[in-house]
Protein backbone atom coordinates (compact mmCIF):
# COMPACT_ATOMS: atom_id res chain seq x y z
CA UNK A 1 0.00 0.00 0.00
CA UNK A 2 1.40 3.39 -0.98
CA UNK A 3 1.44 5.87 1.88
CA UNK A 4 2.29 9.50 2.47
CA UNK A 5 5.20 9.80 4.88
CA UNK A 6 6.35 12.93 6.68
CA UNK A 7 9.92 13.99 6.05
CA UNK A 8 11.74 16.37 8.36
CA UNK A 9 15.16 17.89 8.86
CA UNK A 10 17.96 15.33 8.98
CA UNK A 11 20.63 15.12 11.62
CA UNK A 12 23.81 13.08 11.67
CA UNK A 13 23.93 9.78 13.51
CA UNK A 14 26.34 8.83 16.24
CA UNK A 15 24.69 10.20 19.38
CA UNK A 16 25.20 7.90 22.34
CA UNK A 17 22.45 7.34 24.88
CA UNK A 18 23.63 7.94 28.45
CA UNK A 19 22.54 4.88 30.38
CA UNK A 20 23.26 3.72 33.87
CA UNK A 21 25.24 0.53 34.07
CA UNK A 22 23.43 -2.49 35.46
CA UNK A 23 23.76 -6.21 35.81
CA UNK A 24 21.58 -8.69 33.97
CA UNK A 25 17.95 -8.70 35.09
CA UNK A 26 14.90 -10.75 34.29
CA UNK A 27 12.19 -9.32 31.97
CA UNK A 28 9.25 -7.49 33.45
CA UNK A 29 6.38 -9.82 34.37
CA UNK A 30 3.18 -9.62 32.38
CA UNK A 31 4.49 -8.13 29.14
CA UNK A 32 7.35 -7.29 26.85
CA UNK A 33 9.65 -4.56 28.22
CA UNK A 34 10.11 -1.39 26.20
CA UNK A 35 13.62 -0.90 24.85
CA UNK A 36 15.21 2.19 23.35
CA UNK A 37 17.15 0.25 20.71
CA UNK A 38 16.50 -2.87 18.65
CA UNK A 39 17.32 -4.35 15.24
CA UNK A 40 19.65 -1.53 14.25
CA UNK A 41 17.29 1.30 15.28
CA UNK A 42 17.56 3.65 18.24
CA UNK A 43 15.41 6.19 20.07
CA UNK A 44 16.89 8.96 22.23
CA UNK A 45 15.11 11.53 24.42
CA UNK A 46 16.96 14.86 24.22
CA UNK A 47 16.45 17.64 26.77
CA UNK A 48 18.00 20.90 25.56
CA UNK A 49 19.98 18.90 23.01
CA UNK A 50 21.48 16.55 25.61
CA UNK A 51 20.36 12.92 26.15
CA UNK A 52 18.14 12.71 29.22
CA UNK A 53 19.25 10.43 32.11
CA UNK A 54 18.15 6.98 31.03
CA UNK A 55 18.13 3.75 33.02
CA UNK A 56 18.03 0.13 31.91
CA UNK A 57 16.17 -1.98 34.42
CA UNK A 58 14.65 -5.46 34.15
CA UNK A 59 15.10 -5.40 30.38
CA UNK A 60 13.26 -2.09 29.91
CA UNK A 61 14.21 1.56 29.38
CA UNK A 62 13.22 4.35 31.78
CA UNK A 63 13.80 8.06 31.17
CA UNK A 64 14.10 10.61 33.97
CA UNK A 65 12.17 13.79 33.12
CA UNK A 66 11.71 17.11 34.87
CA UNK A 67 8.52 19.14 35.09
CA UNK A 68 8.46 21.93 32.50
CA UNK A 69 11.47 20.72 30.51
CA UNK A 70 11.14 20.67 26.73
CA UNK A 71 12.33 17.50 25.03
CA UNK A 72 12.86 16.16 21.53
CA UNK A 73 12.75 12.60 20.19
CA UNK A 74 15.65 11.50 18.01
CA UNK A 75 15.08 8.31 16.01
CA UNK A 76 18.23 6.90 14.39
CA UNK A 77 18.39 4.39 11.56
CA UNK A 78 21.61 2.33 11.64
CA UNK A 79 20.77 0.37 8.51
CA UNK A 80 21.25 0.71 4.79
CA UNK A 81 17.54 1.02 4.05
CA UNK A 82 15.28 4.00 4.63
CA UNK A 83 12.44 3.47 7.11
CA UNK A 84 9.20 5.00 8.31
CA UNK A 85 8.91 5.72 12.06
CA UNK A 86 5.39 6.00 13.52
CA UNK A 87 5.69 7.88 16.83
CA UNK A 88 3.31 7.95 19.80
CA UNK A 89 3.37 9.87 23.09
CA UNK A 90 1.11 8.87 25.99
CA UNK A 91 -0.83 6.64 23.60
CA UNK A 92 -1.45 9.52 21.13
CA UNK A 93 -0.12 9.71 17.59
CA UNK A 94 2.49 12.46 17.23
CA UNK A 95 1.11 13.61 13.85
CA UNK A 96 -2.68 13.68 14.18
CA UNK A 97 -3.07 13.54 18.00
CA UNK A 98 -5.59 10.70 17.90
CA UNK A 99 -5.19 7.30 19.62
CA UNK A 100 -2.02 5.72 18.26
CA UNK A 101 -2.24 2.83 15.78
CA UNK A 102 0.86 2.06 13.72
CA UNK A 103 -1.12 0.04 11.17
CA UNK A 104 -3.02 3.03 9.76
CA UNK A 105 -1.01 6.09 10.86
CA UNK A 106 1.62 7.99 8.94
CA UNK A 107 5.17 8.36 10.19
CA UNK A 108 8.45 10.17 9.68
CA UNK A 109 10.87 9.11 6.95
CA UNK A 110 14.42 8.34 8.13
CA UNK A 111 17.08 7.81 5.44
CA UNK A 112 19.62 5.01 5.56
CA UNK A 113 22.34 5.65 8.16
CA UNK A 114 20.55 8.83 9.24
CA UNK A 115 18.35 10.21 11.99
CA UNK A 116 15.42 12.61 12.47
CA UNK A 117 14.59 14.85 15.41
CA UNK A 118 10.86 15.12 16.15
CA UNK A 119 10.06 18.44 17.84
CA UNK A 120 6.47 18.02 18.97
CA UNK A 121 2.84 17.38 18.11
CA UNK A 122 2.31 18.19 14.44
CA UNK A 123 0.25 21.37 13.87
CA UNK A 124 0.93 21.87 10.16
CA UNK A 125 3.67 21.32 7.60
CA UNK A 126 5.60 24.23 9.07
CA UNK A 127 4.94 24.09 12.83
CA UNK A 128 4.72 21.68 15.75
CA UNK A 129 3.57 22.05 19.37
CA UNK A 130 6.63 21.42 21.52
CA UNK A 131 6.93 18.30 23.67
CA UNK A 132 7.15 19.39 27.31
CA UNK A 133 7.05 17.36 30.50
CA UNK A 134 3.97 18.41 32.44
CA UNK A 135 1.70 17.16 35.19
CA UNK A 136 -0.71 14.41 34.20
CA UNK A 137 -3.83 16.69 34.30
CA UNK A 138 -2.10 19.18 31.96
CA UNK A 139 -0.89 16.53 29.51
CA UNK A 140 -2.26 16.50 25.99
CA UNK A 141 -3.69 13.01 26.53
CA UNK A 142 -5.63 14.09 29.63
CA UNK A 143 -6.92 17.29 28.00
CA UNK A 144 -8.21 15.29 25.03
CA UNK A 145 -10.08 12.80 27.17
CA UNK A 146 -7.90 9.84 28.18
CA UNK A 147 -4.72 9.75 30.28
CA UNK A 148 -4.67 5.96 30.68
CA UNK A 149 -1.45 5.54 28.66
CA UNK A 150 0.40 8.54 30.06
CA UNK A 151 4.13 8.14 30.70
CA UNK A 152 5.10 6.04 27.70
CA UNK A 153 6.85 6.73 24.37
CA UNK A 154 6.61 4.39 21.39
CA UNK A 155 8.19 4.18 17.93
CA UNK A 156 7.16 1.58 15.32
CA UNK A 157 9.77 1.18 12.55
CA UNK A 158 8.80 0.02 9.05
CA UNK A 159 11.51 -0.58 6.42
CA UNK A 160 10.70 0.41 2.86
CA UNK A 161 9.69 -2.23 0.35
CA UNK A 162 12.44 -2.85 -2.16
CA UNK A 163 11.30 -2.33 -5.72
CA UNK A 164 13.91 -3.43 -8.29
CA UNK A 165 14.51 -0.97 -11.12
CA UNK A 166 12.98 -1.85 -14.49
CA UNK A 167 15.28 -3.77 -16.84
CA UNK A 168 17.11 -1.84 -19.49
CA UNK A 169 16.77 -3.17 -23.04
CA UNK A 170 19.40 -2.32 -25.61
CA UNK A 171 18.05 -2.43 -29.20
CA UNK A 172 19.77 -4.63 -31.72
CA UNK A 173 21.00 -2.99 -34.96
CA UNK A 174 18.45 -3.16 -37.78
CA UNK A 175 18.83 -3.23 -41.52
CA UNK A 176 18.64 0.15 -43.23
CA UNK A 177 15.14 1.12 -44.31
CA UNK A 178 14.34 1.85 -47.92
CA UNK A 179 13.47 5.36 -49.03
CA UNK A 180 9.69 4.90 -48.72
CA UNK A 181 10.02 3.59 -45.18
CA UNK A 182 12.22 6.50 -44.22
CA UNK A 183 9.66 8.97 -45.60
CA UNK A 184 6.84 7.31 -43.71
CA UNK A 185 8.87 7.43 -40.49
CA UNK A 186 9.69 11.11 -41.01
CA UNK A 187 6.04 11.98 -41.51
CA UNK A 188 5.18 10.03 -38.36
CA UNK A 189 7.83 11.93 -36.37
CA UNK A 190 6.45 15.23 -37.67
CA UNK A 191 2.97 14.36 -36.47
CA UNK A 192 4.35 13.51 -33.03
CA UNK A 193 6.20 16.81 -32.81
CA UNK A 194 2.99 18.70 -33.69
CA UNK A 195 1.11 16.90 -30.94
CA UNK A 196 3.85 17.53 -28.39
CA UNK A 197 3.88 21.24 -29.29
CA UNK A 198 0.33 21.57 -28.05
CA UNK A 199 1.60 20.64 -24.54
CA UNK A 200 0.91 17.73 -22.18
CA UNK A 201 -2.44 17.34 -20.44
CA UNK A 202 -2.76 19.19 -17.10
CA UNK A 203 -1.34 17.31 -14.11
CA UNK A 204 -3.71 16.20 -11.34
CA UNK A 205 -3.97 18.33 -8.21
CA UNK A 206 -1.15 17.68 -5.76
CA UNK A 207 -3.43 18.35 -2.82
CA UNK A 208 -5.88 15.66 -3.93
CA UNK A 209 -3.10 13.14 -4.52
CA UNK A 210 -1.76 13.74 -1.06
CA UNK A 211 -4.87 12.47 0.69
CA UNK A 212 -4.47 9.13 2.47
CA UNK A 213 -7.50 7.21 3.67
CA UNK A 214 -7.27 6.16 7.28
CA UNK A 215 -4.31 8.42 7.99
CA UNK A 216 -6.17 11.60 9.01
CA UNK A 217 -5.45 15.18 8.03
CA UNK A 218 -2.78 17.54 9.28
CA UNK A 219 -3.29 20.44 11.61
CA UNK A 220 -7.04 20.12 12.23
CA UNK A 221 -6.62 17.15 14.54
CA UNK A 222 -4.09 19.03 16.66
CA UNK A 223 -5.43 22.59 16.51
CA UNK A 224 -7.17 22.38 19.91
CA UNK A 225 -8.23 19.74 22.46
CA UNK A 226 -11.39 17.92 21.51
CA UNK A 227 -14.18 19.40 23.60
CA UNK A 228 -16.53 16.48 23.04
CA UNK A 229 -14.06 13.92 24.39
CA UNK A 230 -13.08 16.17 27.29
CA UNK A 231 -16.71 16.64 28.33
CA UNK A 232 -17.46 12.95 28.03
CA UNK A 233 -14.52 11.94 30.24
CA UNK A 234 -15.54 11.41 33.88
CA UNK A 235 -13.82 13.41 36.59
CA UNK A 236 -10.94 11.47 38.09
CA UNK A 237 -8.48 11.94 40.91
CA UNK A 238 -5.38 13.79 39.75
CA UNK A 239 -2.53 11.38 39.10
CA UNK A 240 1.03 12.15 40.20
CA UNK A 241 4.05 12.03 37.91
CA UNK A 242 4.73 13.39 34.44
CA UNK A 243 2.89 13.56 31.14
CA UNK A 244 3.55 15.34 27.84
CA UNK A 245 1.74 18.60 27.21
CA UNK A 246 0.79 20.37 23.99
CA UNK A 247 3.42 23.09 24.22
CA UNK A 248 4.13 26.29 22.36
CA UNK A 249 4.33 26.40 18.57
CA UNK A 250 7.86 25.91 17.20
CA UNK A 251 9.18 25.98 13.65
CA UNK A 252 9.32 22.45 12.26
CA UNK A 253 9.16 22.37 8.43
CA UNK A 254 8.37 19.05 6.76
CA UNK A 255 7.08 17.78 3.43
CA UNK A 256 5.38 14.60 2.24
CA UNK A 257 6.82 11.82 0.10
CA UNK A 258 5.60 8.49 -1.19
CA UNK A 259 6.55 5.45 0.89
CA UNK A 260 5.66 1.75 0.54
CA UNK A 261 6.17 -0.45 3.58
CA UNK A 262 7.81 -3.84 3.20
CA UNK A 263 5.14 -5.19 5.59
CA UNK A 264 2.16 -2.87 6.02
CA UNK A 265 0.92 -4.32 9.32
CA UNK A 266 4.03 -5.57 11.09
CA UNK A 267 6.90 -3.26 12.08
CA UNK A 268 10.48 -4.50 11.96
CA UNK A 269 11.08 -3.11 15.46
CA UNK A 270 9.11 -1.53 18.30
CA UNK A 271 11.11 0.99 20.30
CA UNK A 272 9.85 2.55 23.48
CA UNK A 273 10.54 3.88 26.96
CA UNK A 274 8.66 4.74 30.12
CA UNK A 275 9.27 8.17 31.60
CA UNK A 276 8.56 9.85 34.90
CA UNK A 277 10.01 12.28 37.43
CA UNK A 278 12.44 11.33 40.20
CA UNK A 279 9.82 10.26 42.75
CA UNK A 280 7.79 8.50 40.08
CA UNK A 281 10.68 6.33 38.91
CA UNK A 282 11.50 5.42 42.50
CA UNK A 283 7.85 4.43 43.04
CA UNK A 284 8.13 2.20 39.96
CA UNK A 285 11.08 0.42 41.56
CA UNK A 286 13.80 1.93 39.38
CA UNK A 287 17.00 2.29 41.45
CA UNK A 288 18.01 5.71 40.12
CA UNK A 289 19.76 6.82 43.34
CA UNK A 290 21.65 3.63 44.14
CA UNK A 291 24.55 2.29 42.06
CA UNK A 292 23.89 -1.08 40.42
CA UNK A 293 24.80 -4.09 42.49
CA UNK A 294 25.94 -7.48 41.27
CA UNK A 295 25.01 -10.77 42.84
CA UNK A 296 28.35 -12.56 42.52
CA UNK A 297 31.84 -12.37 41.10
CA UNK A 298 30.68 -13.66 37.71
CA UNK A 299 28.36 -10.67 37.33
CA UNK A 300 31.17 -8.35 38.38
CA UNK A 301 33.50 -9.77 35.76
CA UNK A 302 30.85 -9.78 33.03
CA UNK A 303 30.17 -6.08 33.61
CA UNK A 304 33.81 -4.97 34.02
CA UNK A 305 34.73 -1.90 31.94
CA UNK A 306 38.05 -2.14 30.06
CA UNK A 307 38.28 1.69 29.71
CA UNK A 308 37.02 3.33 32.91
CA UNK A 309 37.34 7.10 33.13
CA UNK A 310 40.64 8.40 34.47
CA UNK A 311 41.41 11.94 35.62
CA UNK A 312 45.16 11.60 35.45
CA UNK A 313 47.35 11.67 32.42
CA UNK A 314 49.56 8.85 33.70
CA UNK A 315 49.08 5.81 35.92
CA UNK A 316 48.72 6.96 39.53
CA UNK A 317 50.56 4.78 42.10
CA UNK A 318 48.42 2.77 44.53
CA UNK A 319 48.37 3.71 48.23
CA UNK A 320 51.59 2.76 50.03
CA UNK A 321 53.58 2.32 46.84
CA UNK A 322 57.26 3.37 47.03
CA UNK A 323 59.88 3.69 44.30
CA UNK A 324 62.53 1.00 45.00
CA UNK A 325 64.95 1.71 42.17
CA UNK A 326 65.53 4.11 39.31
CA UNK A 327 66.99 3.79 35.87
CA UNK A 328 69.35 6.25 34.33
Amino acid sequence: MTRRTMFGTLFGIGSLLLTAGSCAASPLPGGQPLRDRAAGYEMTVLVDGVPAPTYQYAGGTYVLGQLGARYTLRVSNHSGRRVEAVVSLDGRDAIDGRPADFRSKRGYLIPAWGSVDIDGWRISRSEAAAFRFSSVPNSYAARTGNAREVGVIGVAVFPERYVPPPPVYYPYPHRPYDLDSERRRDSYDDSLSEESASGPPPAPSTHAAGSDKGAGGLGSANAAPRAAEAQAAPAKRARPGLGTEYGEAVSSPIYEVEFVRANAGRPAALLGAHYNDHDGLLAMGIPIDDPPTCANDADLRNTADPFPASDGRYAAPPPGWRRTCSWR
